[in-house]
């Protein structure tokens, strides 16, 4: 009878032994991370004036810069008109992400830069261009 109880009490001792060996290899903590994130920032009027407009690009096609409201918008050529946010130092995001640019001023009405643009249509090829502002 003790033989049965000794037993008894070493196959429980083995099973929870192994249950805590098992558990604690196939324990894991899963830590969220923040991503990084750049943050638009509103444009005051005197940065938004410096550049609404219309702008001759290197390719002939014309990219109008304007605000509705208190949202700041960028037409492609005959594109449809997107929202676009501003990063500051002349840096600017469609909303979507399909356009970026980057616009310099060389002097008070001739700016250069550069402008990438994916259209978001399927089977649209991205486009990407060098721009060559031209006076306002």
């Amino acid at each position: 009878m003790k033989s049965y109880i000794a037993a008894a009490g070493l196959l429980v001792l083995a099973a929870s032994a192994a249950a805590q060996s098992s558990t604690g290899a196939d324990q894991s903590v899963v830590v969220p991370a923040q991503k990084a994130k750049v943050e638009h920032r509103l444009i005051s009027p005197q940065d938004y004036y410096q550049f609404q407009g219309a702008y001759t690009l290197s390719n002939g096609q014309t990219l109008t810069l304007s605000r509705g409201a208190v949202r700041l918008y960028a037409q492609l050529g005959q594109q449809p008109r997107q929202e676009i946010y501003w990063y500051g130092d002349g840096r600017f995001t469609a909303a979507d992400g399909s356009l970026t640019m980057n616009i310099v001023w060389l002097d008070e009405d001739t700016a250069s830069g550069e402008l990438s643009y994916s259209p978001r249509m399927a089977g649209a090829p991205v486009t990407r261009t060098t721009v060559a502002f031209a006076a306002r």
